[in-house]
């Protein structure tokens, strides 16, 4: 779960959209939300991102990208900028003409007719959430453990996106966000998505990636002896800075991979057509929405 879910989660949207530095707030932006579709103000708030996250990139430029990625928060749905940037890739992908946010695209037949599988919906969508679930055909799962896998456990199925339990070709749209940084083997789990998607399917994603580097790094493995190894200084995207540093989250935020550019490899050695989508990136790789396109 991300520090913005945790916040909203155990706090509510007020403290998120309010409890921040007040310099933030010269950083506020108007505009029209892609996810609600909503005319709001995007609320900058800096302390989404942890301090010894800042130290590992050293770079103000990408600091300061992903500040934004994981805020700018819609006053309206609360959705931040990266899962507005999925939004926007969806409508873009399967809207029709005219269509300007998520919030309209699920009302398309087409798109309603879709089978959709949503993998960690509480840390992952956040505020998408609640416009997908009004999808008729759609599944959504959060990981509970290994045991039980494939039940409903608090209103949500128990899936482990390196093994799910769907059955193969059982979906035509697999979201997920931020989530394979933090499983043990993100090729198991890319290989797993492509597994469970039909001919003509994707899996659009984010990961953190800094796209000034060119390779994908461990920073954790799992080792024979199913022992936690730790290859780097451990590190976590779950915790915030300022007042958030004192919101506790669990030790499954641990980061498993640094992304790099190579991340379009792996989503081709998993069987797919990668597909990298832009939008108004700085160069930095913070605005970047990934997806596996599934030929036929």
């Amino acid at each position: 779960m991300s520090v913005a879910a945790t916040v909203k989660a155990r706090f509510g949207r007020p403290v998120l959209l309010n409890l921040r530095p007040l310099r933030d707030r010269r950083a506020d932006e108007k505009g029209r939300c892609v996810a609600c579709g909503a005319n709001t103000v995007f609320v900058l708030n800096s302390w989404t991102i942890p301090d010894d996250l800042r130290a590992f990139w050293a770079d103000p430029r990408v600091s300061r990208a992903y500040t934004r990625r994981e805020s700018m928060f819609c006053r309206f749905c609360c959705s931040n900028l990266r899962v507005r940037r999925i939004a926007e890739v969806l409508v873009g992908l399967y809207g029709p003409p005219g269509c300007g946010s998520l919030a309209e695209l699920i009302e398309d037949p087409t798109f309603r007719d879709l089978a959709v599988a949503e993998v960690n919906t509480i840390g992952s969508l956040g505020s998408l959430h609640a416009l997908l679930r009004r999808l008729p055909r759609l599944m959504f799962s959060d990981y509970r453990g290994p045991q039980r896998l494939g039940e409903i456990i608090d209103g949500a199925r128990n899936e482990d996106i390196c093994r799910l339990t769907y059955p193969d070709a059982a979906f035509d749209l697999v979201l997920s966000s931020d989530t394979l940084e933090h499983v043990h083997d993100f090729r198991a789990a890319l290989a797993e998505t492509r597994r469970v998607l039909r001919p003509g399917g994707r899996h659009v994603f984010t990961v953190p990636v800094v796209w000034t580097r060119a390779t994908t790094k461990a920073r954790a493995q799992i080792g024979e002896d199913g022992e936690l190894v730790h290859l780097m200084p451990a590190l976590y995207h779950g915790r915030g800075s300022g007042a958030y540093r004192f919101i506790p989250v669990g030790a499954d935020l641990l980061t498993f991979t640094e992304f790099g550019r190579d991340i379009i490899d792996y989503v081709r050695e998993a069987g797919f057509e990668p597909e990298a989508y832009l939008g108004a990136d700085d160069g930095t790789g913070a605005q970047i929405v990934f997806a596996g396109r599934v030929r036929g």
